[in-house]
């Protein structure tokens, strides 16, 4: 990890990306005439599913676990801060917020997941601390992520964050979609955005 505190970033390239989710699957592309630029906070993109708005989100958080599935038209370089950071190096700082990243495919426990993430990265808050930060319920922290219901997001924002990840990369989500989630994304916005923590959120309009 280049471990820094992410206040913009920067990306631009062109191809094509193989985007999944738990929900959907797209080939989208990325727009090699717009410079696609995130600040620290709340970035929403509004576009169709195909907007290249989620092939962006999903680039910088699964290259290095989907890299065979982009066509890009040069090695992905990211600015962070000002400065030029490889791909490879700052996707260690974003996180998929999909049950199909790394860090949620597994049956251990969301509070283990989270003991592990604290001991991984060093960071100065215990468990217990993190789960009443992402008010995740007492019970289902002792499930695995894909078994907590509408309180996933919660959950794995909590485990990420654990991990000492910055940037916080959604799947596109259609609008019903979202609205089916709101409750728990409303809630769980403002607590990253508290954090200093980056959100980049694809939005169907």
């Amino acid at each position: 990890m280049i471990c820094m505190q992410v206040h913009s970033i920067c990306i631009k390239n062109d191809g094509y990306v193989g985007c999944k989710s738990g929900f959907y699957t797209a080939l989208d592309v990325i727009d090699g005439g717009k410079i696609y630029e995130f600040s620290q906070g709340l970035n929403f993109m509004y576009g169709d599913i195909d907007s290249g708005n989620w092939a962006v989100s999903y680039l910088l958080s699964m290259y290095e676990e989907k890299s065979r599935s982009f066509i890009l038209s040069e090695l992905p370089l990211v600015n962070v801060n000002g400065e030029d950071v490889p791909l490879t190096v700052f996707a260690e700082e974003c996180c998929y917020m999909d049950t199909l990243y790394p860090l949620f495919r597994t049956t251990k426990s969301v509070k283990s997941l989270i003991e592990k993430g604290i001991k991984k990265s060093g960071l100065r808050q215990s468990a217990e601390e993190v789960i009443d930060i992402f008010s995740l319920d007492k019970e289902r922290v002792e499930r695995p992520v894909r078994a907590v219901g509408n309180e996933r997001f919660r959950a794995m924002a909590a485990i990420g964050y654990s991990y000492g990840k910055q940037v916080f990369c959604f799947p596109w989500m259609s609008n019903t979609r979202f609205q089916s989630f709101h409750g728990n994304i409303s809630m769980l916005l403002p607590v990253l955005e508290n954090l200093g923590k980056t959100v980049i959120l694809p939005l169907g309009k």
